[in-house]
């Protein structure tokens, strides 16, 4: 059974186009996918975090490598705007392709090519007051017609009109319940746009290609984001208040922004060990945004289908001109509760994609409202948590806390060092000890400099994907765990082994040595002088700066304060190990 469902033209943005004409965005959205009897038993079944049903079967179809979208031009009666399947296709290879690969991290790409032209009798008013943007059904049938290359899907480009679109997914067939044909026309997969969303349609100065982006994000499965506090004057709620998101956000016009974490994670762009999921007490997490490194995404599941999510945007690239930056909180509601009033939905089964309940918090208050983007330095209270962004030379971060410090580790509950285990735990600095359940930290074990080259090279956000042995020493065999991250310290400058060129992985690392690996590693300032404060650092000791390094930066207060002692040949348990590092990283206690 297929479902359509039509989203019209909020009556206030009618009344923006009549007053302001240049701060509209208009998103129709025709949702049409095979619907089974009953739900599957297991609809997380594809995503080990539990958050996207159907990930890689429903909106993970089309959103990875490739997507062929062969364009159209229609002309329709009453218009005459100079359009061009070729040149049309052109530019839109040369904008919005680089879009979506920047907004995917290189993991999807469109590509468009041109098909032809048709014509229909599809009336399209002139009237920028008009209540209901048109369904084009009959350019849709005209080029289902004329389209024999088999593309993805089709992007159909009105001769008229103003910025306005629609766009469908398409028919998405979930396992168990039978396979689909994924290309068009069998698909249904379209984007129809209006004149104005490519070509200068006067009034208007400029082309609404985030209308294209955000018809093409419909096409991927993408939902609106809206609060819901926002109502129209005829009482019904407006879904364009979310001004961050270019599937939400309608002042916004020309070149589109990007889309939140959620979207990019059920597309397939955010890798499934790159979210943390809290699951209580304190914890400190390195959010990267988009084309960054690292944790992209962190969830509170409330239950099953019902979570709240957090992710990072800044003010680069196709963001540059985002509202605000810092870090978004949404929630995200799948449950079957959130659109099982929709006409046809199965009971009991749970949304997906277009049909995924997905809410700015809080609610904003007004189409402009930036309330739940934290920015730095920012604090909220959100139920039982309390939410902070901090930021250091390495990278923003997002602590949440209940209040407890529990955490990740089983045993280092009640040690001194806890909280700065359980931060850099958070952050990916440290995966434990005792693989492959790694619920252990193992605070009391020694720091060997095989554990030290692997905690610095995470805590600079250093990747050590697509790794090549080089052999820079010895005794670090190409099999050897530690390999990768010892050799890319080594290219760090951050170390250069011993004169006999071994690095002994398995060695314990002292005191001194840990200043000197820190203090390189973190760029702080040396001073030998004060390192000579301690009684036991002579200023001419080759450790002596690189530990009143670690005394000006807040690492380090010494071993003893009475007297004043760094104990520089003692060996560095993998606890304090986690106090130096967290206070280095600017999130320590």
């Amino acid at each position: 059974m297929a479902l359509k469902m039509v989203e019209v033209l909020p009556a206030h943005v009618l009344a923006v186009r009549k007053s302001a004409l240049s701060t509209f965005l208009v998103a129709v959205v025709v949702l049409a996918f095979a619907l089974p009897a009953a739900a599957t038993s297991d609809p997380y079944a594809e995503d080990p975090n539990g958050l996207v049903p159907f990930r890689e079967s429903g909106m993970g179809v089309y959103s990875t490598d490739e997507d062929v979208w062969e364009v159209w031009v229609c002309d329709v009666p009453g218009w005459s705007v100079a359009l061009d399947a070729t040149s049309l296709t052109a530019q839109l290879n040369d904008s919005l392709s680089s879009y979506f690969v920047w907004l995917s991290g290189g993991a999807y790409r469109p590509v468009f090519k041109a098909g032809g032209s048709v014509s229909s009798s599809d009336f399209i008013s002139s009237d920028l007051g008009s209540v209901v943007p048109p369904t084009l059904t009959g350019c849709e049938q005209a080029v289902s017609d004329a389209s024999s290359s088999r593309p993805e899907g089709v992007l159909i480009v009105a001769d008229g009109g103003y910025g306005w679109g629609y766009g469908t997914p398409g028919l998405v067939c979930i396992p168990p319940f039978g396979g689909c044909d994924y290309t068009y026309p069998a698909n249904l997969r379209r984007v129809v746009l209006g004149a104005g969303s490519v070509a200068v349609v006067p009034p208007f100065s400029q082309p609404r290609l985030t209308v294209v982006a955000h018809e093409i994000g419909h096409a991927l499965g993408w939902a609106h984001s809206y609060g819901g506090a926002v109502t129209l004057p005829d009482g019904s709620v407006n879904e364009y208040d979310n001004i961050v998101d270019v599937m939400s956000g309608y002042e916004l016009i020309g070149v589109p922004i990007g889309t939140h974490a959620y979207n990019r994670y059920a597309s397939g762009w955010i890798e499934p060990w790159e979210i943390s999921q809290y699951e209580g007490g304190t914890h400190t997490y390195r959010l990267r945004p988009i084309g960054g490194a690292g944790n992209e995404m962190v969830a509170i599941p409330l239950a099953e289908g019902y979570t709240y999510t957090f992710g990072l945007r800044d003010l680069t690239a196709w963001d540059a001109d985002l509202a605000k930056a810092g870090v978004e909180a949404y929630l995200v509601d799948v449950r079957a509760t959130a659109c099982e009033a929709w006409p046809g939905w199965p009971a009991g089964y749970p949304c997906w994609g277009i049909g995924t309940r997905i809410a700015p918090t809080p609610n904003p208050s007004s189409t402009t409202d930036t309330s739940h983007v934290l920015g730095i330095g920012d604090a909220a209270t959100l139920g039982a948590w309390q939410l902070s962004v901090l930021v250091d030379q390495n990278g923003t971060y997002l602590r949440i806390t209940d209040g407890q410090y529990l955490g990740r580790f089983v045993d280092d509950d009640g040690n001194p060092h806890e909280t700065n285990i359980e931060a850099i735990a958070a952050m990916g600095v440290t995966q434990g000890c005792d693989p492959p359940s790694n619920d252990r930290y193992c605070p009391s074990t020694l720091v060997s400099r095989a554990a030290m080259a692997a905690f610095l090279v995470r805590s600079l956000n250093e990747s050590v994907k697509g790794w090549d042995y080089k052999g820079y020493f010895a005794d670090v065999s190409n099999l050897a765990w530690h390999a990768p991250y010892v050799e890319r310290l080594y290219e760090l400058g951050i170390t250069t082994g011993y004169a006999d060129g071994t690095y002994r992985p398995d060695g314990a690392v002292s005191r001194a040595e840990m200043a000197v690996f820190v203090a390189r590693a973190f760029g702080l300032p040396l001073n030998a002088q004060l390192g000579s404060t301690f009684e036991d650092v002579t200023e001419d000791a080759w450790y002596a700066s690189h530990v009143g390094a670690l005394l000006t930066g807040g690492v380090t207060k010494g071993c003893s304060s009475a007297p004043l002692l760094y104990c520089p040949q003692q060996a560095v348990p993998r606890d304090q190990m986690g106090s130096f590092l967290a206070r280095a990283l600017g999130i320590g206690a």
